[in-house]
């Protein structure tokens, strides 16, 4: 019935007092007997918490009052302890705590929550001292998901209703706890107060959060972790639960957290192998352990269907369909396989591990048979089907700790821990922001962004319009002019749907929705449509990328076009069709060709939403390499100027592959083909902990590497309003999760880097267009406190 009843005993059996938390939101007094101040701003900063008290089966809303610091001079970091230990540690005392409000959690409380399926929500209740005509507001930060919100709401009723029966909430029946339910919402819509005050006249400023509602939201990414990250059943678990799982063969004692109970999956069983059950605990930056003796399976339960299941004896607690979703990973040094739980909507609410009980065999014998499942789930054919070589490149994708490179091994270099030096002295400088505005275009949004290499010139498309932008010395924005009105040559008006800059950044390339024959070529000088160019009567054009990877700073002309199974080049100085018909690659079958890039030299990386990657040292050949996909679908691609690294984009997961043959004297594999000595792909991703915090599934925009002189050393990404940029150099030496994070109130729409650093980056939003400091990235502790300061877009 309830979000509630698959964690109750995980929410009510917590060893602490606070059983859920809101962690951000303000607190209102409502009076209607002041008409100055109907709604008075109590707390603006706050977090709402309900605990237990000394007293059985009685709990408390607690609203507390959250200082800043320099507001107040409070959270004084610890003494005492190693100062590189404390190092992330130190942000947990950045906000102190000082003034309460509690409220017994009673029906009388009239307790009603605003806002059902999507925000901004809000809990109002009465007051029942004093002046009892007013009333209280919480009003929940944005950042705030629906799925904590109603655990919070159901935790509440769960409490009053244990305070009037005077019983445990695991002895509600159903149909009981959903009467009550029910009886105690129709008290909170009766009136209380000043309800007619409009409690939401005023918006909480949205940012970064935490919001800790369970024991599986988020801690900081990059946090030191203790040996292990794992609690072990030894320790004591500050998830140490009452066990009150029907049927269950565990203790009390042996097994701690007592979860729910699900329907098992019925197929034939490929692997089982014993295993502990962990789950994400924030609150000590660990997984805790839930079960510790386990079977953890894979069933086929239909063709290209399969499902993971956690059981003890005939107990099922998990039982999870394979698909990208999950994020998952496996980790030789802890033996251990960690992932994504979703919900029915697939929205991420948890993040589990199994830890393998044994010799270590069974962890690669259960890595190998997920790896196979996932690659049928994604493929819809045979693993059988692949090469030896193409099935061993598929199962170690989804293993985390290998390194790329080992020449990167070890100490860091000089130069590394230069650029470490300089980004702590940025982050001491205060940013100017330079906020220029115009008018906007009504009912468009900002679509595609195209970063200058010549010129310090950034293009934003938005609808039949292009945005130009200044960058500075100091790295940020400024609005320059706005290119009107997009026109074909016979007049008529178009919005772009791709744009590439070209010719020393002299011109903007386009192609228009609908038009699968022809270029578009801008003069950016005077700001309109000077060229169209068919580039064949037949063949469609899908995609365009540049000759080589700086091609536009050059006068260079040709460039190279993709469709679904055709590669060719474009010459625009060709009278009539632009294709060279003898630098062109067809396919007799569909490749489904999706993206493509090109090298500093000009070797061309193609991928397909197949998920297989094609390298070519030239066209109208046959590919020298060959790399087979895991499933997905790839988005985005892109290439470091030697070709030595190649970074594709799927939806939950980067793919990052170094092209340089094994054994050899530096070849890649654009020159010779790879054959047996394929590389090992890396997946990066998100921890799966920090996806449960997001609480919305992963779906990346492409990543990119940073351009410029040099070797690159970053990668960016986003998802959602989330803008991500991996460290290239850690990344390299294995440590796959070195990320950094920066929350908009928005879904960013595109990213880059500008030009010849990783220092800047520039987002675009669907109303705005910001440039920031990449110190500005922080782990999401840190973005507690920042605040979102967007350029908004004049045009």
């Amino acid at each position: 019935m309830f979000l509630l009843k698959s964690l109750s005993n995980v929410i009510f059996g917590k060893s602490d007092d606070s059983l859920v938390q809101l962690q951000s939101g303000q607190l209102f007094k409502l009076d209607p007997n002041n008409p100055k101040a109907p709604r008075e701003l109590v707390f603006r900063d706050a977090t709402a918490t309900i605990r237990r008290t000394s007293t059985p089966h009685n709990y408390l809303l607690v609203i507390t009052r959250v200082y800043e610091e320099g507001e107040e001079q409070l959270g004084k970091k610890p003494s005492g302890g190693d100062e590189d230990d404390s190092e992330d540690e130190a942000d947990l005392f950045d906000f102190s705590v000082k003034d309460e409000q509690t409220f017994l959690l009673d029906q009388v409380l009239r307790l009603r929550r605003l806002g059902k399926s999507s925000g901004p929500f809000a809990f109002i209740w009465a007051e029942l001292t004093g002046d009892r005509s007013g009333s209280w507001e919480f009003a929940v930060d944005a950042s705030a998901t629906a799925t904590q919100v109603t655990l919070f709401e159901e935790t509440a009723i769960s409490c009053m209703w244990e305070r009037q029966t005077g019983r445990p909430q695991d002895h509600a029946g159903d149909e009981e706890m959903r009467e009550f339910a029910a009886k105690v919402r129709k008290m909170g819509e009766e009136p209380v107060g000043a309800r007619s005050a409009k409690p939401f006249s005023t918006p909480v400023k949205s940012r970064p959060q935490l919001v800790n509602v369970s024991p599986m939201s988020l801690s900081t990414p990059q946090r030191p972790q203790p040996a292990s990250p794992f609690a072990t059943p030894q320790s004591p678990s500050p998830m140490s639960l009452t066990n009150t799982t029907a049927n269950s063969p565990s203790t009390a004692e042996d097994s701690p957290v007592s979860i729910p109970v699900v329907e098992t999956p019925e197929g034939d069983v490929l692997i089982s192998v014993q295993a502990e059950l962990y789950v994400w605990d924030a609150r000590v930056n660990m997984y805790c352990i839930v079960r510790n003796n386990t079977t953890a399976e894979i069933v086929q339960t239909e063709k290209f269907e399969y499902c993971l299941i956690v059981r003890e004896g005939e107990n099922c607690y998990i039982g999870q369909p394979i698909d990208p979703t999950m994020s998952p990973s496996f980790s030789n040094e802890h033996q251990s396989f960690i992932w994504v739980f979703t919900d029915n909507e697939g929205r991420p609410l948890q993040s589990w591990s199994i830890k393998f009980l044994g010799d270590g065999s069974a962890a690669g014998a259960f890595q190998t048979v997920f790896g196979k499942c996932m690659y049928e789930t994604q493929n819809r054919e045979l693993f059988s089907k692949a090469s030896k070589d193409d099935q061993e490149y598929v199962v170690k994708a989804y293993q985390e700790d290998v390194d790329m490179e080992d020449a990167f091994a070890g100490a860091r270099s000089d130069d590394e821990e230069e650029d470490e030096r300089m980004s702590e002295e940025e982050q001491d400088q205060e940013d100017e922001e330079d906020d220029t505005r115009g008018a906007g275009e009504v009912g468009t949004k900002n679509s595609q962004l195209a970063v200058g290499y010549k010129h310090d010139r950034s293009f934003v498309v938005r609808g039949n319009r292009i945005g130009v932008f200044k960058h500075t010395d100091d790295d940020q924005l400024r609005f320059s002019t706005t290119i009107q009105n997009i026109r074909s040559l016979d007049g008529k008006t178009f919005s772009p749907q791709k744009v590439m800059l070209h010719d020393q950044d002299s011109s903007l390339l386009m192609m228009k929705q609908s038009d699968e024959h022809n270029i578009y070529k801008m003069d950016l000088e005077y700001g309109k449509v000077v060229e169209e160019w068919k580039v064949d009567d037949i063949m469609t054009v899908d995609h365009i990328v540049a000759e080589n990877k700086y091609a536009q700073m050059t006068p260079q002309k040709t460039l190279i076009g993709i469709n679904h199974n055709a590669i060719f080049r474009i010459d625009p100085r060709l009278a009539g069709t632009k294709r060279v018909q003898d630098q062109s690659k067809q396919y007799a079958t569909k490749n489904d060709f999706s993206c493509a890039a090109t090298t500093g030299k000009g070797e061309l990386a193609v991928a397909s939403s197949k998920g297989d990657i094609r390298l070519f040292n030239k066209l109208n050949v046959r590919a020298k390499t060959h790399l087979p996909g895991l499933g997905d679908p790839i988005i985005g691609i892109d290439t470091t100027e030697s070709g030595k690294f190649i970074i594709a984009t799927c939806r939950n997961y980067l793919l990052l592959i170094n092209t340089e043959i094994r054994e050899s004297d530096g070849d890649l594999g654009f020159q010779k083909p790879m054959g047996s000595k394929k590389p090992v792909p890396k997946r990066l991703q998100l921890k799966p902990e920090h996806v449960a915090w997001m609480g919305t599934a992963v779906s990346f925009t492409p990543a990119r590497f940073n351009t410029g002189e040099g070797d690159e050393k970053s990668i960016i990404t986003s998802t959602g309003p989330y803008v991500i940029t991996w460290n290239f150099r850690r990344v390299k030496q294995g440590k796959l999760y070195d990320y950094s994070i920066k929350q908009y109130n928005d879904n960013v729409v595109a990213d880059n880097f500008k030009f010849g650093q990783d220092r800047a980056i520039i987002v675009a939003l669907p109303e705005n267009v910001e440039m920031v400091t990449k110190n500005k990235l922080q782990t999401p502790l840190k973005a507690m406190k920042s605040r979102s300061s967007i350029v908004n877009s004049p045009f």
